[in-house]
């Protein structure tokens, strides 16, 4: 059994972490840095009154502004369902607003509909084709689609673009894509890559442990998955994934250890959940 993660850590910035949320699956390391800049951004916006540059300097009042605010607000609490209501009426009155639509696709994927999510984001690209927060995020849902070749290509274009200030990410999120693919040399190299600038980053660490563990090499990816938690000792989905590779060694009771921890973690999330199955798996 084997469950995929994937994450983004989005324009503002919405990963690994939430994703942020960003994303698909977030592991709590993502959702955690991915939250706080949420909550940066919703400030700033609010502080700003701004959804577009219409009406700004008006006393009246903008109520595609009030709905994309508050749009926004839900999606930093991770309460998609208002959210999409939010941002919904705010598309009504202002359907040609990218950053509108942009948080309208991140709701769709925080109801794990990126099928719903493409639509909005393919249209925030095209009104702004330098929107590299929309593509990296739209690269994300053909993640969860498992539409490959869609996501490496807009993974490249970010990857290219010099102004984006999240590359890293969409390096990350491009290795991950190839791993998917099962193109494991092009996943290595490009992971290999993020983590020669940053080896401190437990999420790339994670994911080269992830492409070891697919080329069969568990030990391997064993090293990377401990490297991730001394950086950050409560990463559950290292533990989680360190149980897999554990269990796959036979060293039964160290998985059973880890697939304890990943569970005490992030015991709401998918891998929490099937760390409580491998648990009864292996009493």
């Amino acid at each position: 059994m084997t469950h995929t993660l994937w994450w983004h850590v989005g324009s503002c910035s919405m990963g690994a972490g939430l994703r942020p949320y960003q994303c698909r699956l977030y592991d709590w390391y993502t959702m955690k840095k991915s939250f706080y800049s949420m909550v940066v951004m919703i400030l700033f916006l609010s502080a700003s009154g701004c959804v577009s540059g219409r009406g700004q300097n008006d006393d009246k009042p903008n109520p595609a502004s009030y709905h994309y605010q508050m749009g926004l607000s839900y999606l930093g609490e991770r309460n998609y369902s208002s959210a999409l209501f939010e941002l919904t009426e705010a598309e009504k009155i202002d359907p040609e607003n990218p950053d509108v639509l942009y948080y309208l696709g991140m709701a769709f994927i925080g109801k794990k509909r990126p099928d719903l999510a493409e639509a909005k984001l393919l249209k925030a690209i095209l009104l702004k084709p330098s929107f590299s927060a929309a593509r990296n995020d739209l690269g994300v849902a053909y993640l969860d689609l498992k539409r490959w070749d869609s996501a490496i290509q807009q993974f490249k274009i970010v990857k290219d673009d010099l102004f984006y200030d999240n590359n890293e990410n969409a390096c990350i999120n491009l290795g991950l894509a190839y791993l998917g693919k099962g193109d494991y040399p092009k996943a290595l190299e490009e992971l290999q890559a993020v983590a020669a600038m940053n080896p401190r980053s437990p999420v790339v660490r994670l994911s080269l442990g992830r492409v070891w563990f697919a080329m069969d090499k568990s030990d391997k990816a064993i090293v990377e998955y401990t490297k991730a938690l001394n950086i950050y000792r409560d990463y559950g989905a290292a533990y989680y994934y360190l149980g897999q590779a554990q269990l796959k060694l036979n060293r039964i009771a160290a998985a059973r250890a880890s697939f304890k921890e990943a569970v005490r973690l992030i015991p709401d999330s998918e891998l929490g959940r099937a760390a409580l199955v491998y648990l009864d798996l292996i009493k």
